[in-house]
């Protein structure tokens, strides 16, 4: 419920923290002021012949008290509160702090300083700022819908689902989504065109490439190496002009209709794009291939459970709006929305 809150007074209580131990004022203001709660009547007498010495020093130590502040604003971290949280962490976290004394501690710690953070903001009056008390209600309000669709969910959705036919029958249907398209292994040197290139540089990007496509046939040239040296790629220049393994489907055309034309580990013609002219170097071809049920079994109950708690929600939502009806026109929307920007204007 305090999620939000407790984000928002950590800040706040840095700041007044900053204030107070560089500000030689400090003791002339009271902690709902510097918090905007009060007004000048809450100020406090720095007046030494009025105020002891003690009475400052208390004042100094017990900051963020007030006036109203009980044991009802004071709530305790105790075995009940510390198992609460514990619950309602996940698995992994839950073993990990249980297992480590140090950490569990720190835990404990680390609630206790934020219940005493809550209790302070609770005894300052906090809480009765309306923009703080809209924000609490929403946290609640969040947290309670959820909980609610979910249990609603879990009561209506089978234990067993999806079952075995239905997975099998949404792979039957859908076969073409469990199908990886052909792939090959993909190298290039690139040289890259100015932005107005004219024929003349193209033709001599042209030639430079043809020279390196000459040597490195003749062996005079390590592939890997001119690529590292030259190529003007910077992704793919560190692996030797390895571009990685690529859908077919996803080249440049003039890529594409270049690169199958060659046989493996065969280089390319120089190959001009829009961009710049192209080195390539075909690697393997991984045929186009359609995945077994048993490779995406996983995936299509994961997909189904989640495609059924969406529709469910729905639903949820749909019966709720019906049974405790939020009836507002839109006449009445767009009165509000005209009223909220002029105020903001």
């Amino acid at each position: 419920m305090f999620k939000n809150l407790k984000t928002l007074l950590s800040i706040l209580f840095i700041g007044v923290i900053l204030i107070v131990s560089q500000t030689s004022q400090v003791a002339a203001i009271s902690v709902k002021e510097l918090l905007g709660l009060e007004g000048s009547q809450e100020k406090i007498k720095s007046d030494s012949s009025q105020k002891g010495s003690s009475a400052t020093a208390k004042e100094d130590g017990d900051w963020a008290k007030s006036s109203g502040q009980g044991t009802s604003s004071n709530p305790q971290v105790d075995l009940d509160y510390v198992s609460l949280l514990v619950t309602n962490m996940n698995e992994q976290e839950r073993l990990k702090i249980l297992e480590d004394p140090d950490l569990f501690k720190q835990v404990i710690e680390s609630e206790a300083n934020n219940q005493s953070t809550v209790s302070a903001a609770i005894a300052n009056k906090l809480v009765q700022d309306r923009n703080v008390e809209f924000l609490m209600r929403r946290s609640a309000e969040n947290i309670l819908r959820e909980a609610y669709l979910n249990r609603l969910v879990a009561s209506k959705l089978p234990k067993d689902f999806p079952s075995d036919e239905q997975v099998k029958e949404y792979f039957e249907s859908n076969k073409e989504q469990f199908v990886v398209p052909e792939r090959l292994h993909v190298w290039q040197i690139f040289f890259k065109k100015s932005e107005n290139a004219d024929t003349k540089e193209t033709s001599a990007l042209k030639k430079k490439a043809d020279e390196i496509i000459s040597d490195i046939k003749k062996g005079k040239a390590d592939y890997s190496n001119v690529a590292i040296a030259q190529s003007e790629h910077e992704q793919s220049k560190a692996l030797g002009g390895y571009m990685g393994l690529l859908k077919t489907s996803d080249l440049l055309p003039e890529m594409k209709d270049a690169i199958l034309k060659l046989k493996e580990g065969e280089l390319s013609k120089p190959v001009e794009s829009e961009s710049g002219i192209h080195i390539l170097k075909r690697g393997k071809i991984l045929k186009a291939e359609t995945l077994e049920l048993t490779q995406v079994e996983p995936q299509i109950r994961q997909s189904l459970v989640n495609q059924a708690n969406l529709q469910l929600r729905q639903a949820i939502f749909v019966q709720a709006r019906k049974e405790y009806p939020h009836d507002i026109s839109d006449k009445k929307i767009e009165e509000w929305r005209l009223r909220l920007k002029t105020r903001t204007n």
